[in-house]
């Protein structure tokens, strides 16, 4: 038997009606048009969407049947996308009319091939939660661009806040520093030197705990950015050693160094500063023996360590060191003996820069931290810059400038006991008429880095180069925190010394340029 003859004609019937009945059910709103449009068929859910009935329908333009609330810009769309859809394109928009909001799709039917499409299916679903959801969620994301635009002007904020407070809180502190040293020089032998001894420690013990708090509220904010790039481990290795050679000397200490000619990459700004932490803690916590700071290759890897033969840490403490004044031995919290903020200070600075910091330790044997810096494959070991000439020369001239009175004042004071002759300028321009009239050029250059009306010691320093016709030798104070100010600093080519300064420390980089000049 033929399988017609099983169907029977009078199935065809049953099947348009089951079609029927499956095409007014699907949720889906969906209507059969014509080439030009009109409306050939549609499902109940179309019908409800357009709200008229069906009779009032067939044969209608399709871009009539809805009400588009007065809308021009959706009918012009709707009517575009009907045209593009008789042509044979694919077509799917998003239109609102009486506030209900539809995603349509205009497919067009297939044909010969080479022909013209026999007619259009359209769809519309209800698209309405959507753009609910959607609006919701771009006024939850504008609230957030705000609540970002808000942290970014509080961070902004933040930075201003924290370079001006470095700035203006770390002039009194220099001033008070140098100071201090020249009335202990000067008291040498009286019996009132004892007590300014006892003031010169309280300032140091300032300096340390504004340097550490300023460290850790910058680090904490999120305003520090680390600048990577290429730099010799020699070049830091020299300033440190010279930096805390004298230091280690006065408390009966030796620092060996052993550095590596090689070139790491890594934020050297940033990584000095973690390297001076630990090297501070090394020298205050070790009674005697000796300090070591020194390198070894591991494959690709530079390994930064800094030792010493001091109390050690128990095993259990190893982590705890590394919390914010956190000082094991020292509960009565005497201030010779730092604030407990250089480790944590450390810490942050290991997140920022991506370099692991390892520490181990023996009770009473001393105690190793170790730093691990990628080597930089492309380093030149032939590659030099230009040395500082002596600077430590008694009878020489010093220029120094700087636009607040109490530093000239103090560092006049400390370069004439060394036995220099000093003029004093406040500005570049006041430094260029002093050498318009003097009989010989400085020796020496000691300018801050930030002068009045947006004006840099590197700007002063330049000037007087181009007047004097030759490189006079320079150094840079700063009192900025700011990674960006200091990397502007550093790359004038200037040493760069941080306020408040030190006698050692400004006597050590005098000590630093003479030898190298020596050598020459």
């Amino acid at each position: 038997m033929r399988e017609e003859d099983v169907a029977g004609d009078d199935r065809r019937p049953a099947d348009s009606a089951g079609l029927r009945r499956v095409f007014d059910t699907i949720g889906v709103a969906v209507a059969l048009l014509d080439r030009q449009g009109r409306i050939a068929d549609l499902n109940a859910a179309m019908l409800r969407a357009i709200g008229c009935p069906q009779d009032l329908l067939i044969g209608q333009p399709m871009a009539g049947a809805f009400v588009w609330g007065g809308r021009e810009d959706a009918a012009e769309r709707f009517a575009q996308a009907m045209a593009a859809a008789g042509r044979g394109l694919v077509q799917e928009l998003t239109l609102t009319g009486d506030g209900n909001w539809f995603d349509i799709a205009l497919t067009p039917l297939p044909a010969e091939p080479g022909g013209e499409p026999t007619g259009i299916v359209m769809t519309a679903a209800d698209a309405s939660r959507r753009m609910g959801v959607e609006a919701r969620l771009r006024v939850q994301e504008e609230s957030l661009r705000a609540a970002r635009d808000e942290v970014t002007r509080a961070g902004q904020t933040k930075v201003r806040f924290l370079a001006a407070a470095s700035h203006d809180l770390r002039q009194p502190a220099q001033s008070l520093t140098l100071f201090g040293a020249v009335l202990a020089e000067r008291l040498s032998d009286h019996p009132q030197l004892p007590l300014v001894q006892t003031m010169n420690r309280a300032v140091e013990a300032m300096r340390g705990l504004l340097d550490a708090l300023l460290d850790v509220a910058r680090l904490d904010s999120g305003i520090v950015s680390p600048d990577m790039a290429p730099f010799a481990v020699a070049e830091m290795m020299e300033r440190l050693e010279a930096d805390y050679g004298l230091r280690a000397a006065a408390k009966g200490l030796k620092l060996r160094v052993r550095p590596f000619k090689a070139q790491v990459r890594s934020d050297a700004i940033l990584l000095e500063r973690l390297l001076r932490h630990l090297l501070d803690n090394a020298v205050r916590y070790t009674a005697s023996g000796g300090v070591l700071l020194g390198c070894r290759r591991r494959g690709m890897m530079l390994c930064i360590e800094v030792a010493d033969t001091g109390v050690g840490i128990p095993t259990d403490k190893l982590d705890e060191i590394f919390e914010e004044f956190v000082q094991l031995g020292n509960a009565e919290r005497d201030r010779s003996r730092g604030l407990g903020l250089g480790l944590a200070v450390v810490k942050r600075l290991s997140h920022l820069l991506g370099l692991p910091v390892r520490v181990r330790s023996r009770p009473g044997r001393g105690t190793c931290f170790t730093v691990e810096v990628p080597l930089h494959a492309s380093w030149n070991p032939n590659g030099t810059e230009r040395a500082m000439p002596s600077l430590d020369r008694p009878g020489a001239l010093a220029l120094i400038i700087d636009d607040e009175e109490l530093i000239l004042q103090s560092l006049r004071l400390v370069l004439e006991q060394w036995g220099w002759d000093v003029l004093a300028a406040a500005s570049g321009e006041e430094a260029l008429r002093q050498l318009d009239g003097a009989e010989r050029l400085p020796d020496v250059i000691i300018a801050d880095y930030r002068l009045r009306y947006g004006r840099t010691g590197v700007d002063a320093i330049r000037d007087i180069h181009a007047f004097a016709g030759d490189l006079i030798p320079a150094i840079l104070l700063t009192g900025d925190t700011s990674p960006d100010r200091i990397r502007e600093a550093r790359r004038s080519g200037f040493t760069v010394l941080h306020k408040p300064v030190t006698l050692s420390e400004l006597s050590s980089h005098l000590e630093e340029a003479r030898g190298r000049a020596a050598a020459e």
